[in-house]
């Protein structure tokens, strides 16, 4: 099975229903879960006129992850970007959250001139912090109580690269 990187299309809104849809990836987004294919459509419409960046990672045509990159669009602040990446669970330890990661930075920096990437993540959850800290991310700060998760808050950690830090 080779793993491919393509970009966001309309037709991808069916794979990220399914893909948001599972408890083991909603539950460390801050979005809310059980979006519908019309939600994703409508999303789709949004981040496209926005001018954000999608990329679907497939294994054998089947959907098995996602990252998108938020370009910031007021003037002092545009070259920073940040991201949010979803990956099947099934198809977790493959690697495919970082050749995810690793392309977008790659366009971030290579294509869109970014000179900083942002990213936030759960303060539990161990694992993405290890890649993104693995990767090259340092920890900036943290948003205390700042998402509702189970009926409980929790705390967000910010992290960021800067361009001079990134290595192909």
């Amino acid at each position: 099975m080779e793993l491919t990187i393509r970009g966001r299309e309309p037709s991808d809104a069916a794979g990220y229903q399914r893909l948001y849809s599972q408890r083991e990836v909603y539950s460390w987004t801050t979005q809310l879960p059980f979006p519908s294919v019309a939600t994703w459509q409508k999303k789709f419409e949004r981040m496209d006129s926005e001018g954000y960046v999608g990329f679907v990672a497939e294994l054998d045509g089947q959907m098995v992850g996602e990252l998108t990159l938020f370009i910031e669009n007021r003037p002092r602040t545009r070259h920073g970007l940040s991201f949010g990446i979803g990956v099947d669970p099934a198809f977790s330890g493959r690697g495919i959250g970082e050749r995810l990661i690793r392309n977008g930075l790659d366009y971030a920096f290579n294509w869109l001139g970014a000179t900083r990437v942002e990213l936030e993540v759960f303060h539990d959850n161990a694992r993405a912090r290890r890649l993104y800290q693995r990767i090259g991310f340092e920890q900036e700060g943290v948003r205390r109580k700042a998402c509702l998760r189970d009926g409980d808050y929790h705390d967000i950690i910010l992290m960021a690269m800067l361009r001079e830090n990134y290595s192909q």
